[in-house]
């Protein structure tokens, strides 16, 4: 490693991309939670609040999720790495400022709704998030590949980059999809889990050939 790329610690950068995933899962929640006085001002039925808001409801469920799913994978990219270079670190503060920039996207969708613009700025911040977890993934690999992401964890960062890229083009192409396009979020799990029971189908066959060969 060289003077311009000195090795640093992981720990006190995972723990803090830690607490900066914790804050911004906090701060999705705050929108709803003012919507409750406004109701009861306007003296709306408990009812009317849920049905009234459910884009809003809807941007805060799907944003917990995603917000989730790659601090899960983010969690599991560090498990094991003791030191990092400065690459690693550009590309997890790239990571941060995504996800702390998602609260900002779903108020931005409940107070708009589907109006292209910020379908592009929901879409595109998660999409960002998508990438940028990936290139980290890729820069842990040359930094230590012993220790980092596991084979499905990395099918799985890309699987859910190419959903997200799906889903900003149609979203943008179709008129009136809105934020449909982002069910595709919910099938790359199962589509990547198909592909690996057939890939390990193909080459089951192949492994007892060659085992018989040996053997013979």
């Amino acid at each position: 490693m060289t003077e311009s790329n000195p090795r640093l610690g992981a720990e006190r950068m995972t723990f803090f991309s830690d607490a900066a995933a914790a804050i911004a899962l906090t701060l999705l929640i705050l929108p709803l939670v003012e919507l409750v006085p406004e109701a009861v001002a306007r003296d709306e039925r408990p009812a009317e609040v849920i049905t009234g808001n459910s884009v809003p409801i809807g941007s805060f469920l799907l944003s917990f999720f995603v917000i989730w799913r790659i601090w899960s994978v983010h969690h599991r990219m560090f498990n094991g790495i003791e030191t990092i270079d400065n690459r690693v670190v550009r590309l997890n503060s790239l990571w941060l400022l995504c996800v702390v920039a998602l609260p900002f996207a779903a108020e931005m969708v409940g107070a708009y709704g589907a109006e292209r613009v910020v379908i592009a700025l929901y879409i595109g911040v998660l999409l960002a998030s998508s990438i940028t977890l990936t290139l980290l993934a890729l820069a842990l690999r040359r930094t230590d590949p012993a220790a980092t992401t596991d084979r499905g964890g990395f099918e799985q960062l890309i699987g859910n980059a190419v959903c997200l890229t799906l889903a900003f083009v149609i979203a943008l192409a179709v008129p009136g999809a809105g934020y449909w396009p982002l069910a595709l979020l919910l099938v790359d799990g199962p589509i990547l889990a198909v592909l690996r029971r057939r890939q390990s189908k193909f080459s089951s066959p192949v492994r007892v050939r060659l085992s018989s060969k040996k053997s013979g």
